[in-house]
């Protein structure tokens, strides 16, 4: 590299000096805590672990967020060293946190009988009568349907 040449041509002059470049997040996968940033220019495409970041708390960028990030060049690449929020302070991070999936639990609605992901006071249907799960007649609930198979049958104890 020729003497004129400056420093933002080059990311692994940003470990001297204190030089900070700046850049904006390409994608981070919260769950592993690793992704990438890129120059401001899109020239420079670097490795950013969670441990990198500046931040309190669960570490993580989020997307297009515009840092600042210093980098070295490592054996497989660039790779940061140091990042924070553009103009200095703590990085902003990602709304996603790893196993934030919302599982969906069947539950039994005692409005409808049916086995599904709501209740009773979140049914879709009209307040129904009371009726047998199992059959739907009104004239009976569960416990004494007819039409159930004794191995479905709740056994009932000896009454004291």
């Amino acid at each position: 590299m020729s003497a004129d040449q400056s420093d933002s041509e080059n990311p692994t002059a940003a470990t001297s000096e204190e030089k900070w470049l700046p850049g904006k997040c390409k994608w981070f996968n919260v769950a592993k805590g690793w992704g990438f940033v890129v120059s401001e220019d899109g020239e420079h495409e670097v490795f950013v672990h969670q441990s990198a970041l500046q931040m309190t708390g669960f570490r993580s960028l989020g997307d297009e967020e515009e840092i600042e990030y210093q980098a070295t060049q490592s054996d497989k690449g660039l790779e940061a060293t140091a990042v924070r929020a553009k103009g200095g302070g703590d990085c902003q991070g990602s709304h996603r946190r790893p196993g934030a999936k919302k599982k969906l639990r069947k539950v039994r609605c005692f409005n409808c009988g049916d086995f599904a992901s709501h209740i009773a006071s979140k049914c879709p249907k009209e307040p129904m009568p009371k009726c047998c799960h199992h059959c739907k007649s009104t004239a009976h609930l569960i416990e004494d349907c007819p039409t159930l198979p004794d191995d479905k049958k709740k056994k009932k104890g000896p009454s004291s």
